[in-house]
């Protein structure tokens, strides 16, 4: 037997909201909007800027500005739906807990690369293509869920296939303009240009919600770098030809996505799909809010990599220390998705905003818990045939519970960058890794392993500590949930 729940009381706006008088003032002008694009363009013809969008009404620009007057506009012209509460899809939650399993996946072949190659090659590799092929990628799928957001979905796929034809060659061009310099030869070039060719296969498998093609064409490389471990040296070779043809494959099948004339299978198409304009035009509103993300995803990298960079050669426990993060990073990403869908089924449930703001606190602060156990439970896994072995190390263990308190910092920025707040973030990652450099540079005895990890640690406490600081202002504030 199926039932519906009674339609809740509205939540009165608060006070401090900026947008109530601009929703009020278009009510009279654009009476029932046929969709965000027009409130745009009555917002501009009023003058209205980017800035003035950012200064006076707290949104990135205009466009996001007008989908949230819409949405409210919108919404006082229909009937309101009964609500159930938010349910979750399984499949989606299994979608994005496989994200950590696509990350870590060229970890499965590294031992048979640096058994191939000279260590330098694949540590100059490894050091350049990380905080590149995170800043590409993040900066590519921001920018193309941007677009398709206005509608500009054949936009969006050309967008994705460009870059992912791009991210190799720039990748093999950097590294060989810095092999140059180093001395190192080609391998390092074509080991970049390989892995930035994985990172741009993630990207798109995310973005169309592909993850299991993705599993799919990487599974004999995860066979054949097992199969290294477990039968040495000899089968090096094989395996480093296995997983560059699955690479290859994966590419391959990418780039296969961008040239269909379909749909995401997460986009509902608008009643009006808005006329298609150049990549170039469409493109342009975002650059200033896509240097703030390209700001923020360098700054993750940084935060994160600067300190496994200094352990790509050192004891295996301290080398692996951040493999439960990477792991875990489907889940943090998953429990920060459902977070925010949470927060706005208890808004439409919601009678007092005093009431809401505490609800949502008190969600946030269960997913923390939940995601820092998680990835602390990976870790507890992941590691105890190390210390049955007595290779986990007194500094080891610090450095992984480092990356267990990265992955609730980085959950908490994952919220936070819900909230349009880059510049926010990025002064705070700033913050947390100049902290941890003045420990190594500063500190007497900074560079040994376990003040390192201490240090670490420290740092990424500190960067939750700032987090939880700049939610304050913004997480419990209804309006930004509507």
């Amino acid at each position: 037997m199926t039932g519906t729940i009674a339609a809740p009381a509205p939540v009165p706006p608060r006070a401090d909201d900026p947008v109530v008088g601009l929703v009020e003032r278009l009510r009279q002008r654009v009476g029932r909007p046929v969709d965000a694009l027009q409130v745009a363009a009555a917002l501009e013809s009023d003058g209205l800027t980017d800035r003035s969008a950012r200064d006076h009404y707290d949104h990135p620009d205009v466009f996001v500005l007008a989908e949230a007057v819409f949405r409210r506009l919108d919404q006082e012209n229909r009937p309101r739906p009964a609500v159930r509460p938010a349910s979750g899809d399984p499949v989606r939650a299994a979608r994005d807990v496989s994200h950590g399993l696509l990350y870590l996946m060229p970890g499965v072949v590294l031992p048979a690369v640096l058994a191939t190659l000279d260590q330098r090659s694949v540590t100059l590799a490894l050091l350049l293509v990380g905080p590149l092929g995170w800043v590409w990628s993040g900066g590519t799928a921001w920018l193309a869920y941007r677009l398709v957001g206005r509608g500009q979905v054949r936009g969006a796929a050309r967008l994705l296939g460009w870059s992912t034809l791009l991210g190799p060659a720039v990748a093999a061009a950097a590294t060989a303009a810095l092999a140059g310099r180093t001395g190192a030869d080609l391998p390092p070039v074509l080991l970049a240009g390989v892995l930035l060719m994985y990172q741009a296969a993630v990207t798109a498998a995310l973005f169309y919600r592909r993850e299991g093609a993705l599993l799919a064409a990487m599974a004999p490389a995860a066979v054949a770098g097992g199969g290294y471990l477990l039968f040495g040296a000899p089968s090096a070779p094989v395996a480093m030809a296995v997983a560059a043809g699955s690479v290859a494959l994966a590419f391959v099948v990418a780039l296969a996505w961008f040239t269909r004339t379909g749909l995401p299978g997460w986009y509902a198409r608008p009643t009006t799909p808005p006329a298609a304009v150049p990549l170039h035009r469409a493109v342009r509103p975002e650059l200033p809010q896509l240097c703030a993300v390209l700001l923020y995803a360098a700054l993750s990298a940084a935060f994160l990599l600067h300190s496994a960079a200094r352990h790509l050669s050192g004891p295996v426990d301290l080398a692996v220390a951040a493999a439960p993060l990477v792991l875990g990073m489907g889940l943090v990403e998953w429990r920060a998705r459902r977070f925010h869908e949470r927060a706005r089924a208890r808004l439409r449930q919601a009678r007092d905003t005093r009431r809401f703001a505490a609800g949502v606190w008190a969600g946030l602060a269960v997913e923390l818990a939940l995601v820092t156990a998680a990835v602390a439970g990976l870790a507890l896994a992941m590691f105890a045939p190390l210390r049955q072995a007595g290779l986990l190390s007194p500094a080891g263990t610090v450095l992984v519970a480092a990356h267990v308190a990265v992955a609730g910092a980085y959950f908490l920025a994952f919220v936070l960058a819900g909230h349009g707040r880059f510049g926010r973030l990025s002064a705070l990652l700033g913050i947390a890794l100049a902290a941890h450099l003045a420990v190594l540079l500063f500190v007497p005895g900074g560079s040994h392993p376990m003040a390192d990890a201490a240090g670490f640690l420290s740092s990424a406490v500190l960067l939750q500590a700032m987090l939880l600081a700049a939610l304050s202002r913004v997480l419990g504030q209804a309006w930004r949930y509507q």
